[in-house]
C-alpha cells in the first residue's frame, strides 16, 4: 500500500518530512474497500538506502505497516458497524507491502534507478472484487455517508434507521482516533523532521560532500547543484534512456562521494539534538502510538 500520491507532492514530503506513516485521518476516497492493506510488523524497514525509517525521529513515527494495522482495524470496527444495518462487509485482505522507497537525499537506489529513472516504482493494483463482493447503493451508503451519496443534501438513513454523515468507516476512524490523537506531539515531530533536514543543507560536511557529488555528476556531463533537481525535472512523460542513464550516474555519484551516508549521519546528529528538548511531549506521543497500535491489533484479531 502505498497509498497513491501526486508525484510532487510525495517529492514534498519525502524531503521535508521523510514521508514516515501519518496518523490515519480524514474521509478515506472511494474504492476503499477493494484496496489492499500491508500485513502488519512493527519492525521499521530495513533496507539501505530507506534512511528516512533510520533517523532518530522515525521512532515517534507510524511505520506502513503499523500504518496499514490501523487501517485494517478501521475497517473491522467498520465491518461491525455495517452489521448492525444488517449489511454485510468484507474489509480487504492484506497483501504484503512493497519494497521502501525513499527521497529524503534524492534517488538513492541503482535497481530503481536503472528500471524507473527518478519516477517512484508503480504501486500493485488489487485485483478487482468478485461481483458477489460488490459494494450495491445500501452498502456505499452506510459505508460512506454522506459522500456514498455524492454530498447530496437530505436525511441519511438506512430503513429508517440513521446513516452516521461520515458514514460506518468514517465513524469507525474518528472513533478509533479518540484517546491516541497528541497534537502537540505530532507538531513537534512534524517541526522537527522538517527543520531538521533544512539545517543539514547548511551543515560544511553536507555542503563539501554535496560539491563533491556535484563535480562527480559534471564528469559524466550533467550539471546539478543538487540531488534535488533531477527529481523536479523529470515528472512527466515516459522514462527514456537518458533519464535511466542519469539516474544510474547519480546513484553511483553519491555512493563514489559517501554523499548519502554523510548527509544522514549529519542530520542524525541534528535531530538528536531537536529531540532533546522535546523528548517528554515526543516519548508521550510513541506511547499513544504504541498504544493505538496494540489496541488495532486486539481488533483485527477479534475480527
Amino acid at each position: 500500500m502505498r497509498r497513491p500520491a501526486p508525484t510532487a507532492l510525495v517529492l514534498l514530503c519525502a524531503v521535508l518530512a521523510g514521508c514516515s506513516a501519518p496518523e490515519p485521518s480524514g474521509q478515506p476516497a472511494r474504492p476503499a474497500p477493494t484496496a489492499s492493506a500491508p500485513a502488519a510488523s512493527t519492525a521499521a524497514p530495513a533496507a539501505e538506502s530507506a534512511y528516512t525509517f533510520r533517523l532518530p525521529m522515525a521512532r515517534y513515527s507510524y511505520t506502513e505497516a503499523e500504518y496499514a494495522l490501523v487501517q485494517s482495524a478501521e475497517h473491522v470496527l467498520a465491518k461491525r458497524c455495517m452489521a448492525r444495518y444488517s449489511l454485510s462487509y468484507r474489509p480487504p485482505a492484506p497483501t504484503p507491502p512493497p519494497p521502501p522507497v525513499d527521497r529524503r537525499y534524492g534517488l538513492a537506489e541503482k535497481s530503481n534507478a536503472d528500471r524507473f529513472g527518478y519516477r517512484l516504482p508503480p504501486v500493485p493494483t488489487p485485483s478487482p472484487a468478485p461481483a458477489d463482493e460488490r459494494l450495491g447503493a445500501a452498502e456505499i451508503l452506510v459505508l460512506y455517508g454522506r459522500q456514498g451519496v455524492g454530498g447530496r443534501a437530505g436525511k441519511l438513513e438506512h430503513r429508517g434507521k440513521a446513516v452516521p454523515e461520515k458514514g460506518c468507516l468514517g465513524q469507525a476512524m474518528e472513533d478509533f482516533r479518540k484517546g491516541y490523537e497528541h497534537p502537540e506531539g505530532a507538531e513537534a515531530a512534524s517541526r522537527i523532521a522538517t527543520r531538521s533536514h533544512q539545517e543539514s543543507l547548511t551543515d560544511p560536511k553536507v555542503r563539501a560532500a554535496l560539491g563533491k557529488w556535484s563535480a562527480c555528476m559534471a564528469e559524466s556531463g550533467y550539471s546539478y547543484a543538487s540531488p534535488m533537481e533531477p527529481l523536479g525535472k523529470y515528472l512527466e512523460g515516459p522514462v527514456t534512456a537518458g533519464e535511466r542513464a542519469t539516474a544510474g550516474t547519480d546513484v553511483a555519484c553519491k555512493r563514489s562521494t559517501g554523499l548519502l551516508e554523510t548527509w544522514f549521519g549529519v542530520e542524525s546528529e541534528i535531530q538528536r539534538r531537536m529531540i532533546g528538548p522535546e523528548s517528554a511531549v515526543l516519548e508521550e506521543l510513541r506511547d499513544r502510538h504504541v498504544r493505538k497500535v496494540a489496541a488495532a491489533r486486539r481488533i483485527v484479531a477479534e475480527g
